[in-house]
């Protein structure tokens, strides 16, 4: 298993209805107009809105929330953190101690006092910081030379066995979302691995096959080192993540609400059950959780994390619809998705996206483009993308 704007125009294709600059309340009246009675019974194509490439803004209905930059104690500190490869220690709550990495990259150019964005970046199951690093080479240098630090933490690598088994089978790299022991995440001959963290946790089942270390207090002891050696903006807090590098961005989401400005998972769903924290934070939380805006970014043809949900590999998911639903529904969005242009659409895998419009507050897209597990949109239509949606929630 390898879990690895002011209001828009709309522009209306041939035959369909083309509107421009419509407010929430003129595009109700139009559907009256047009005798459509339900969402379920729209029949018009209201057509694709054409979002601004230089200065991305905020839908007619949608409100920002106004803050003030929060500088982290690491603004005033005399030493700090550079870029490279680090360590830090991190005594978990029910493991003990565990040595950590990241690695770190810096704006060459920047102001000392300055408080900087933060995106943090997490590689896929079996991968490394490091070689993730060179894949996302593009993405690391569009940000850093916009200004932001990013950070790619690294997942912890331990010996497993096959429950079952009393033999160790091998390694494995990768993020804990919180569903070890659960075998309702699995069919029934689903076959998983258990990490040796998860045998010293009594926490084994046909369904593990990550880490028992507890990756949200990892996530959490790295900001705060982070915030004492760096000049860090705390309110402006990004996460992009591939496959069990993106289940761990919903996770971080859910589990830590209101923490994080934005999300972007790649390739990457829940595990069914498991969209709305383990505690349904997004439900108990959800002032905080209107904070996060979320763009879940999918290739067509994946069969390890189908976009559709369901099995992969005998391990099951939510669905992309499910899952931007439920953050749509709790930023009160419309809860059809239309399709919307950005300037980063169609090329070699055809990018499209959608949009949940009417958010009280922050965003909610997705995307899907043609591929398999493991591709991202192609060249650096991925970057800018990403670039595109996080600069428009600040």
């Amino acid at each position: 298993f390898t879990a690895f704007p002011p209001a828009r125009d709309v522009v209306g294709a041939p035959g369909t209805v083309t509107i421009t600059t419509l407010t929430m309340a003129w595009r109700l009246r139009l559907l009256v107009a047009l005798g459509v009675t339900s969402v379920g019974a729209i029949k018009v194509n209201l057509a694709l809105r054409r979002l601004d490439d230089s200065e991305p803004q905020s839908s007619g209905a949608r409100t920002r929330r106004e803050e003030v930059a929060q500088p982290t104690a690491g603004c005033s500190a005399t030493q700090r953190l550079q870029a490279g490869d680090h360590n830090i220690t991190i005594g978990d709550l029910q493991l003990g101690d565990v040595e950590r990495q990241f690695r770190l990259r810096l704006p060459e150019a920047r102001v000392a006092d300055t408080p900087m964005p933060l995106m943090l970046l997490f590689h896929g199951q079996g991968g490394s910081h490091r070689t993730f690093s060179d894949k996302v080479s593009m993405l690391i240098e569009r940000f850093t030379k916009g200004g932001w630090a990013v950070v790619l933490p690294a997942g912890l690598r331990e010996h497993f066995v096959v429950p079952g088994h009393e033999v160790e089978e091998g390694t494995d790299s990768g993020w804990n979302t919180g569903a070890a022991g659960d075998n309702s995440t699995c069919l029934e001959d689903t076959e998983g691995q258990c990490m040796d963290s998860c045998v010293r946790l009594g926490q084994c089942g046909r369904c593990n096959w990550s880490t028992c270390y507890d990756d949200v207090f990892f996530v959490e002891q790295l900001l705060r080192k982070l915030e004492q050696g760096l000049c860090l903006d705390s309110s402006r807090y990004f996460l992009v993540g591939e496959s069990n590098g993106g289940m761990l961005s919903h996770h971080l989401a859910s589990m830590l609400p209101g923490k994080f400005r934005a999300v972007a998972p790649i390739f990457a769903s829940p595990l069914m059950g498991y969209s709305l924290g383990k505690g349904f934070q997004l439900l108990t939380h959800q002032g905080e959780t209107r904070r996060t805006s979320m763009m879940q970014v999918h290739d067509r043809s994946d069969t390890v994390i189908p976009y559709t949900g369901g099995s992969g590999y005998g391990w099951l998911y939510e669905s992309m619809d499910r899952t931007t639903g439920a953050w749509a529904a709790l930023h009160n969005c419309e809860l059809n998705p239309i399709r919307v242009t950005t300037p980063f659409d169609e090329g070699p895998r055809r990018l499209e996206c959608k949009e949940y419009l009417g958010c009280n507050e922050g965003r909610v897209m997705q995307c899907l483009y043609d591929g398999h597990h493991g591709t991202w949109p192609d060249g650096p239509r991925s970057s800018e993308l990403i670039w595109w949606f996080f600069n428009s929630v600040i």
